[in-house]
């Protein structure tokens, strides 16, 4: 069950949040977790929660992207210990791996040109390179996180026909990436979590008995469609 509390005042929902470890007291050595946005709100809160209870003991603050990312391996079994290759952090270096066969392309002429123009010592990685590659790593990023039905598309072989002329290579960026990552990105594996809870499938490791957000006001649709298929 997924229930909402909203306020204007943090010093309210904190009020609230520590009568309800009250009145519904967790196992002695039970951990909580109350998802944040922020490292101050965590901190912040846990005074709150020290000041109202007496003692704020084994309450973790974990940040809702790591966090869900966690569930969904859980749900699907894949190794907790595994960082997603498709943050961009990671994926930027599977970017400058591909890159090469990417330039070629037709359809990639103005991304090649810049890359000419701007490249440095043959056989070299410059500093504006680098920055380009973290980019595209950030934008795909981004469609993983914000719209997983693009980027699922692409990778099912759509050419990318909304896109303008200039941006057609994105969709071979987008194939050539999955072809050298072992998981397919997080976005498209949260789909596939909320069809299997909603078609009543027990997840491959178990659950948290309860999840408890705090002052979370902005998370991507496919969050969003997360949390409501674990509730």
């Amino acid at each position: 069950m997924l229930t909402l509390y909203r306020s204007n005042r943090g010093e309210f929902l904190a009020t609230l949040l520590a009568r309800q470890l009250l009145e519904a007291r967790p196992d002695p050595f039970e951990t909580v977790e109350v998802l944040v946005n922020t490292w101050p709100t965590s901190r912040w809160l846990g005074e709150q929660l020290a000041m109202a209870n007496g003692i704020s003991s084994l309450v973790r603050f974990p940040f809702p992207g790591s966090r869900l990312r966690q569930l969904v391996r859980r749900v699907l079994d894949l190794p907790d210990h595994e960082d997603d290759p498709w943050r961009a952090t990671s994926l930027v270096w599977t970017v400058l791996e591909v890159l090469p066969d990417l330039l070629q392309q037709d359809s990639a002429s103005s991304l090649r040109e810049w890359w000419q123009r701007n490249g440095g010592q043959q056989g070299q990685l410059n500093r504006d390179q680098w920055q380009l590659a973290r980019s595209l790593a950030d934008a795909i990023d981004d469609y993983a996180l914000y719209r997983p039905e693009e980027l699922a598309d692409w990778l099912a072989g759509g050419a990318g026909d909304q896109l303008p002329d200039t941006l057609r290579w994105q969709p071979f960026l987008a194939r050539a990436l999955a072809e050298h990552l072992p998981r397919r990105p997080f976005g498209l594996q949260v789909q596939q979590v909320v069809d299997l809870l909603r078609n009543g499938q027990e997840p491959a490791l178990p659950l948290p008995k309860r999840l408890r957000l705090f002052g979370v006001s902005n998370l991507a649709p496919v969050q969003v469609n997360l949390l409501q298929a674990l509730a």
